[in-house]
């Protein structure tokens, strides 16, 4: 029998913080959360393959390591816990550990497993590193998640990640493109990571945090806390390939204006298989299954240039901005991707243009279709030459 000794409340916190990574799993024991203690240092791990996430608290004991078999109901009962915090765990049954947790009068009462089949710890080698505030990036991967294309990242990680490149954090799934600055931040090493892994910056808060590279993963540690990402190879793309460098016409649009009338279009339209906006001027219009749709937004700058979008990816972009008064689009032709950005913000968004209705020889009008029309822009955002035709 073996015993340890903590203060609840930390013990309690931590074990709340690094749940947040489970999932559910096929693997039972990826649902649970592990807990080491060595030289006075519990540390309380939870994982979900792809994911670490490590806090660490003081702790007075034996060296033991076990698995919770309940994770929710210990975190519950830790709930009601103040002061030092007994765990004493019997492992004379070998296929079911008693693990007691007593606290001042209360008392409960879990089963535990061994540690042995829980995956080990990353570890890093360290090939570079940097000091970054978790705050602010966390703010820069909210911004940019959005535009991350929901499939397997080891599939197709320049899509499917948030990549770090330079002073540049972004996401792009081949047809539009989120991008932050971190104007005092160089990343030593390119990155693709997993959005998902990088959500939990958040539990570092305000503080300021290592950020250590090596060839198989990214660690972010500050304190008692670490947070392992997998790191998806070592190649990025390079945003400014995507961004237009000259622009034919700026247009300056009060953001909640344009919101509205753009949600209006997607509501009165339901369910449409090409929901593309034709954007002339000052009026928004487009063809939906019952009808044809039109709105205006009042506008600031040259309106002469008539360009179509997707009107969802427009709408998903522009919800990044919509706490500013006013969002400037830049154009800079029919096939080239349409820049947001607001004053005052480091970040921007790209939407690629989609071709509307285009006019047959012999009369009449046809919608292309998404191999000649909408994928032809995607190669634009995956290729390595600025000028690569579509």
């Amino acid at each position: 029998m073996k015993k340890i000794t903590v203060d609840a409340k930390a013990f309690a916190e931590a074990i709340n913080k690094v749940s947040r990574v489970l999932k559910k799993s096929a693997i039972p024991i990826l649902e649970e959360v592990a807990v080491s203690l060595k030289d006075d240092r519990c540390a309380l791990i939870a994982t979900d393959l792809e994911t670490w996430l490590v806090a660490e608290l003081p702790a007075q004991g034996d060296d033991m390591s076990f698995v919770f078999q309940r994770t929710k109901d210990v975190m519950k009962a830790c709930a009601h816990f103040a002061g030092d915090l007994a765990l004493t765990l019997d492992t004379e049954d070998e296929k079911n550990w008693k693990l007691e947790l007593h606290c001042g009068q209360r008392a409960a009462t879990f089963t535990a497993v061994s540690h042995e089949d829980y995956p080990e710890c990353r570890t890093i080698e360290n090939d570079a590193s940097l000091r970054v505030n978790a705050a602010e990036l966390f703010r820069s991967v909210e911004r940019v998640r959005y535009a991350v294309q929901r499939a397997d990242p080891s599939t197709n990680p320049k899509a499917a990640c948030i990549q770090f490149r330079g002073d540049r954090i972004f996401s792009l799934d081949g047809r539009r493109m989120a991008c932050d600055t971190q104007p005092d931040t160089v990343f030593p090493l390119p990155c693709p990571l997993s959005g998902d892994a990088l959500v939990h910056l958040k539990a570092f808060g305000e503080s300021k945090v290592t950020m250590q590279v090596d060839k198989r993963a990214v660690c972010f540690s500050s304190g008692t806390l670490k947070l392992y990402a997998r790191r998806y190879g070592a190649d990025t793309y390079d945003p400014d390939t995507a961004i237009p460098q000259k622009y034919q016409e700026v247009i300056t649009v009060r953001t909640d204006e344009l919101i509205r009338e753009l949600t209006y279009l997607k509501e009165c339209a339901g369910v449409c298989a090409y929901p593309y906006v034709r954007f002339a001027g000052e009026k928004l219009s487009m063809n939906a299954p019952s009808g044809h749709l039109a709105t205006h937004v009042s506008m600031s700058g040259r309106g002469d240039m008539i360009v179509g979008f997707d009107l969802r990816y427009m709408l998903d972009a522009l919800k990044q901005f919509r706490k500013e008064p006013e969002v400037r689009l830049k154009l800079s032709g029919i096939s080239t991707p349409i820049v947001i950005e607001a004053e005052g913000r480091s970040d921007l968004a790209l939407v690629l243009p989609v071709r509307l209705s285009i006019k047959r020889k012999t009369g009449g009008t046809h919608r292309p279709n998404k191999e000649k029309g909408e994928m032809q822009y995607e190669n634009r955002l995956h290729s390595k030459g600025r000028n690569r035709p579509l």
